[in-house]
């Protein structure tokens, strides 16, 4: 039986939510309630965040997170899934669908990307990790949170940086290996036969708008939203336009 943590509330058709990097489950808490009267809703703690207990095999691929996930999603249901993942969410998402397709009705990249980090992002993060390693993890976690929103000076900054500090060292340095680590699986949008959704913000510096313009080019059955003015937070910086947009989505 899967040791991993998650929340289920609603009635309808399983939604899948999944976490980005140095969040949990609790960033959908507020997001998802408008759509727990269609959907069950199901949000994952990732291993090693909140009450979810790391992978074993250290270090361990983003493949690995999702051979878990996918687990887990089995003892929970039967029914073909929803499933949506913000930024490492996503790419979490990709490596689930690639070893299971049959079992997803659709999936979503929320601030997220198929493509592999560039040779400049898996240098960062292998300096971001030796960083870690030698400063701790609070010093990073507690300044990673303000430029993720255009308005670093959001009203939910806070709360999420208080998600981020409570991740322990050791899911950090495994998450950003794994992130640099982790191959192109623009693959998965080639051939998998459901609907695709691609959602930036036209001021996120993690994930740029036009890699999404490219990406849904790739996809059999792609929906691509670009919204104006926000970072990679959508769920804070735009809730009702991307909760409407990912509600369209589902719905459609």
């Amino acid at each position: 039986m899967s040791t991993l943590y998650y929340k289920i509330r609603g009635q309808g058709k399983p939604l899948v939510l999944l976490h980005g990097f140095l969040e949990n489950h609790q960033i959908w808490d507020a997001f998802a309630e408008d759509l727990t009267s269609k959907h069950r809703i199901i949000a994952f703690y990732l291993p090693g965040f909140g009450q979810s207990p790391l992978v074993a095999k250290s270090p361990f691929t983003l493949a690995e997170v999702a051979t878990e996930i996918n687990q887990c999603l089995r003892e929970i249901t039967t029914e073909k899934v929803d499933l949506i993942g913000h930024s490492l969410g996503g790419y979490v998402a990709l490596a689930m669908v690639e070893q299971s397709p049959q079992f997803f009705s659709s999936f979503g990249l929320f601030h997220s990307t198929a493509y592999a980090d560039s040779t400049e992002k898996k240098e960062a993060r292998t300096k971001t990790i030796d960083f870690v390693q030698r400063n701790g993890a609070l010093t990073f976690t507690s300044n990673f949170v303000p430029p993720l929103f255009a308005n670093p000076a959001h009203e939910a900054v806070s709360f999420v940086k208080d998600l981020a500090i409570q991740t322990d060292q050791a899911t950090v340095i495994h998450y950003l290996g794994a992130m640099r680590d982790r191959p192109d699986r623009t693959n998965v949008l080639q051939t998998f036969e459901g609907p695709v959704l691609f959602m930036a913000g036209s001021k996120d510096t993690v994930i740029q708008p036009d890699a999404l313009k490219s990406q849904a080019k790739i996809s059999k059955n792609a929906v691509l939203k670009i919204f104006e003015g926000i970072g990679h937070m959508g769920m804070f910086e735009a809730p009702q336009e991307t909760l409407a947009c990912l509600t369209e989505f589902l719905e459609g």
